[in-house]
């Protein structure tokens, strides 16, 4: 069962909002996840500006700063994965945590910056082996012996959400905090596990208020949004799939790209021979800028 992009978009504004319930559902799943007591947890601007065009735009989901009472600084980059991206789980880990790094570092300064972590939450991971741990963690450490190397500030922190129903072996009592938290995130959307949810959700404050979050938001017009994103995600996977095909041939992965995109523009209205005639002769570049702006051209009059 794949990760609902309303769980995705629900996770963003249950961990992401500048208000007091989100403030304490950060704090209580970090110190949890962490085993340290942090007193502040503060969403920072996850978008970092581009130096030039073509640059990789590296766009953080959930860039939070944590700071514990003696003033140590934690940053976390924390975002949701679905199996339709599971191939570049790996990469994606390791070049966000290179780009916050980056981001803290000034010509002319000290090589010194706030320890990195980069979570990431994904149903499954098809490369590990099925043990019963769902947590992966990885540091830079020797290859031999395993040690860590000295003042070791990177980690990568992986959780495979879909071994999360193991729990319900055992009782709510005997679950940690961010066990919780996490399966609350998991499955909010599942009606098969709203009995165990209910249960939390009467048990615990912090996954009550997580709850009232949910609830906030799918009672708010963001849920549109949310829909809006499930389609741009359907959409860019067929067009992974059409580029896997066509091997990689410029060619024909561009023609794939127009062919897509006149059969989506006919779901919403038809297209007339001018306006398929437009789309068939576009360049690369205008064909992904038309792509970008996919939302605005849903009416024949905008196209």
């Amino acid at each position: 069962m794949p990760i609902d992009n309303r769980e995705n978009v629900v996770f963003l504004h249950t961990f992401g909002c500048a208000d007091e319930k989100s403030e304490k559902i950060r704090l209580a799943h970090f110190s949890a996840l962490f085993q340290h007591q942090f007193v502040r947890a503060d969403v920072k601007n996850p978008k970092p500006a581009k130096s030039y065009k073509q640059e990789k735009e590296a766009c953080l989901d959930l860039l939070i700063q944590l700071e514990d009472d003696q003033g140590q600084i934690l940053l976390v980059n924390m975002e949701m994965q679905d199996t339709q991206r599971e191939r570049y789980l790996s990469l994606r880990s390791q070049g966000y945590v290179a780009q916050i790094v980056v981001d803290q570092l000034n010509e002319g300064d000290s090589i010194e910056f706030h320890p990195t972590v980069q979570i990431t939450l994904a149903n499954r991971i098809l490369k590990k082996q099925d043990d019963d741990d769902y947590l992966y963690a990885f540091c830079y450490c020797n290859e031999v012996n395993k040690i860590r190397m000295p003042d070791e500030r990177c980690r990568i922190l992986w959780i495979e959400m879909d071994k999360l129903e193991r729990l319900e072996s055992k009782p709510l009592t005997e679950w940690r905090m961010d066990e919780k938290i996490h399966y609350m995130l998991r499955f909010n959307q599942c009606a098969e596990k709203q009995n165990i949810i209910h249960e939390l959700v009467e048990k615990e404050e912090i996954i009550k208020m997580m709850e009232e979050k949910k609830m906030d938001f799918l009672s708010d017009t963001c849920l549109a949004i949310a829909r809006i994103r499930a389609k741009f995600d359907e959409v860019e996977y067929e067009m992974d799939l059409a580029e896997s095909r066509l091997q990689g041939k410029l060619e024909g992965r561009i023609e794939g790209k127009k062919m897509l995109m006149k059969h989506w523009l006919s779901q919403h209205f038809e297209l007339s021979e001018k306006e398929a005639y437009w789309i068939d002769h576009l360049s690369e570049e205008a064909l992904l800028d038309l792509w970008q702006n996919f939302d605005k051209a849903h009416v024949s009059d905008n196209l």
